[in-house]
């Protein structure tokens, strides 16, 4: 079924012309990427990162708090070009598609500051965001907003209604007060792991892939793995156990092996 999906999705592209999305595919700092935001949108990137810093009243992009006062905002580099994209595709990110983009939006600094003004922010935008209750979608958006980073999940959790759900770390599985708000699950690949893609991955490393992958989606969430070695061989094996999303510095190389070379 997943094979007959992609050639039907590859069968449109080579007709429409149009970028066809692909699942898996998180774009990890995009906002490095030459251009921004383009070039996961050209790839077909349906979850894209982005890191933000309050400075002076803004939220402004940044990895670092080094030369803010320079730096665009989350709304000149995300916001408003999506806006106008799901105006003109007629209420999607990808024409033709019904498919939702994922904007994670990783907080830096002080969260509780940074979430009460990127409520103000997000609330411009509500008419092509998600929201939800208590945690639960409500209204579906051509973009869901989720948190990570510096994530202030006591006010989270009190806003009955919300405009995005939260990117938690693997320690909070069993907290019951995120359990509500979230949605993905998150943790660099070394916390766990040795294995880099050399030779067949160990055998207990695989177990324990297979069963942190099998906790979140008991859960009903999502998995994600930051800090792998960026290649084919290590996304292969990451979808083959169900890990969620692909974390990727490589657009374009991810989406061609996606949709040219993987065969699970």
């Amino acid at each position: 079924m997943q094979y007959l999906l992609i050639f039907c999705l590859l069968a449109s592209f080579a007709t429409t012309g149009q970028v066809v999305p692909i699942p898996h595919a998180h774009s990890h700092n995009d906002y490095l990427r030459h251009p921004p935001l383009d070039l996961a949108l050209q790839n077909g990137f349906t979850s894209i990162e982005v890191d933000v810093y309050l400075h002076r009243g803004k939220l402004k992009v940044s990895h670092i708090p080094v030369g803010l006062f320079a730096k665009k905002t989350i709304e000149q580099l995300y916001l408003e070009p999506l806006q106008k994209i799901v105006e003109r595709n007629g209420g999607t990110v990808y024409a033709g598609y019904p498919v939702q983009l994922i904007l994670m939006i990783d907080i830096k600094g002080n969260g509780a500051e940074v979430y009460t003004k990127l409520k103000q922010v997000l609330a411009k935008y509500r008419n092509i965001l998600s929201t939800y209750q208590n945690g639960v979608e409500v209204k579906p958006g051509a973009v869901q907003v989720l948190l990570s980073g510096s994530v202030p999940v006591n006010e989270v959790a009190t806003d009955t209604f919300g405009l995005a759900t939260i990117d938690a770390r693997f320690s909070a599985m069993e907290d019951t007060i995120y359990s509500k708000w979230v949605t993905r699950y998150s943790s660099a690949w070394h916390k766990y792991f040795e294995w880099s893609g050399k030779g067949e991955m160990p055998q207990e490393q695989q177990l324990l892939l297979t069963k942190w992958v099998k906790k979140a989606h008991q859960q009903q969430k999502q998995i994600r793995f930051y800090h792998i070695s960026d290649k084919p061989r290590v996304w292969k094996v990451l979808l083959d156990n169900g890990v969620d999303w692909i974390n990727t510095d490589k657009p374009a190389r991810f989406r061609h092996f996606f949709m040219h070379e993987y065969r699970r």
